[in-house]
């Protein structure tokens, strides 16, 4: 995994520019020779089918601005990132080719040699996308060129990229993470963090902006909330409408330290069904890091 993005304290892009969307790979990107690809659909199917790169753009298409989160980030980590992807519905895929009424998973297969799958009802829910479109520009090498699966709310090791292959299947299939004992499901965790100010800073005068963002897949988040006493009191604030029902949300706060000092801040977020971030410290593995993102400042008049 690799991001190329500035180190110093700044406020997050809505939309995240492709060159600074996170990286990840099974292996190496795989080269694919884009006259040479084929994606094949098939299994519990009617009409087993291939589609060529150019059968794939000439089918209708639909944008959605959704943010995927490596399964792998930590707390307020940088494995994160927002994107207007372009392509077309799997629901309309599968529609064509007659889904057979016993089918359970929906397998993507990858050029790579990477595999992970979703339920058919998951599958059929209208949002997933087969997507050849990042941003205004066809999908970049490093992110799934030709054509990748996006699946909003789900860790994005269920976006497979450099896709190759849609299976329908008749069992719960079980993909290169979920073999390491990886979740299944991977229903990304509510996160928040603070981006401005950055931690360790030293804050001339007493009135700040404090900014962040926080994320809860398509759950949504109903508040934000910081505490400027390592988390003695809590302090909701105000929150910018995400750009999607699958995008991150902005917030901000404009701060009054009392007097000049040293400040432990926190944030926290509920979703969009009143369950509130976790505080609890867990690692990435098995499901998602939880914890609550937490900076020092010191003010100085």
């Amino acid at each position: 995994d690799s991001l190329f993005r500035p180190v110093e304290a700044k406020p997050t892009k809505p939309i995240t520019p492709n060159e600074e969307f996170y990286l990840t790979s099974y292996r190496s990107p795989p080269t694919i020779r884009v006259n040479d690809w084929t994606l094949s659909v098939k299994g519990l199917v009617d009409r087993p089918s291939h589609f060529t790169y150019e059968e794939l753009l000439a089918k209708s298409t639909v944008s959605q601005i959704v943010t995927l989160e490596c399964v792998g980030n930590t707390v307020a980590g940088e494995f994160i990132g927002t994107a207007e992807w372009t392509g077309i519905p799997l629901r309309t895929l599968l529609d064509e080719v007659c889904v057979h009424a016993e089918g359970y998973d929906v397998v993507f297969r990858a050029a790579d040699g990477f595999s992970d799958s979703i339920r058919l009802e998951r599958a059929m829910a209208g949002d997933v996308l087969v997507a050849h479109g990042m941003n205004g520009v066809p999908l970049p090498q490093g992110h799934g060129f030709p054509a990748r699966i996006i699946v909003p709310g789900c860790y994005g090791m269920k976006s497979v990229q450099w896709l190759t292959e849609i299976e329908v299947v008749d069992q719960d299939y079980k993909g290169y993470y979920q073999q390491k004992g990886w979740s299944d499901e991977a229903i990304v965790k509510t996160t928040s963090r603070i981006d401005l100010p950055g931690h360790g800073a030293t804050l001339r005068g007493l009135h700040h902006k404090i900014e962040g963002l926080a994320f809860a897949g398509t759950r949504g988040i109903s508040l934000v909330e910081i505490s400027m006493d390592g988390g003695e009191r809590w302090i909701p604030v105000a929150i910018d409408p995400p750009l999607s029902p699958a995008a991150w949300g902005f917030w901000r706060y404009d701060w009054m330290a009392p007097v000049a000092g040293r400040y432990q801040l926190i944030v926290r977020a509920t979703d969009g069904t009143g369950r509130r971030q976790s505080s609890i410290e867990q690692d990435p593995a098995p499901d998602g890091a939880t914890g609550l993102h937490e900076i020092t400042v010191t003010v100085e008049r």
